[in-house]
């Protein structure tokens, strides 16, 4: 028998909607660990003569999210699979779609920061600490049946933004990133 509070636990939906987009934010940080080597713009400029991503946005990281993404995808399964009783399951799919939609969405970040000509690790607020999540969350509309609460959206979107600064801001002091954002 479990204790009553870890079954108020089990059942949040904060918790859920957190354990739901593990894929997304596993896959956010994968590229940093496991990124570099040629850039996803092949170094080459838009129309505008400014770069397209950056030396930031690199193959290997790509691939290394949307990776990251899926393996994470396999514990967020067992657990919606198997633990708790959110009202949907998941499918093997969805843990590397949210991987996908994350990198896509720092990628369109990036391509919006280079438009605005903001420099490779410039900040641009909101954009910077939601764009991943929110196609994270778009893309984990794959693979999900039916589909997840819209609740999760107005959990995450927040908690991701305050989540990403601690997170950068902890790099930061720890001297694992050059600016704090």
């Amino acid at each position: 028998m479990l204790p009553t509070w870890f079954e108020s636990l089990v059942e949040s939906e904060v918790l859920n909607a957190i354990f739901f987009v593990l894929p997304a934010m596993f896959a956010n940080v994968t590229p940093m660990l496991f990124g570099g080597g040629l850039p996803m713009d092949f170094r080459k400029n838009w129309f505008d003569e400014r770069r397209i991503l950056g030396n930031n946005k690199t193959i290997r990281g790509f691939i290394a999210g949307c990776v990251g993404g899926f393996l994470m995808g396999i514990l967020t399964m067992w657990w919606f699979n198997n633990i708790v009783d959110a009202g949907f399951t998941l499918t093997l799919a969805n843990g590397f779609f949210q991987g996908m939609g994350a990198v896509i969405g720092d990628v369109v970040g990036s391509f919006i920061k280079r438009r605005r000509n903001i420099p490779s690790g410039g900040s641009l607020m909101v954009v910077d600490q939601t764009g991943f999540m929110f196609f994270g969350l778009l893309f984990g509309l794959i693979g999900v049946n039916p589909l997840y609460p819209w609740i999760y959206w107005i959990i995450m979107l927040p908690l991701a933004a305050v989540v990403h600064f601690a997170a950068n801001a902890v790099s930061y002091i720890m001297g694992w990133k050059d600016v704090w954002w």
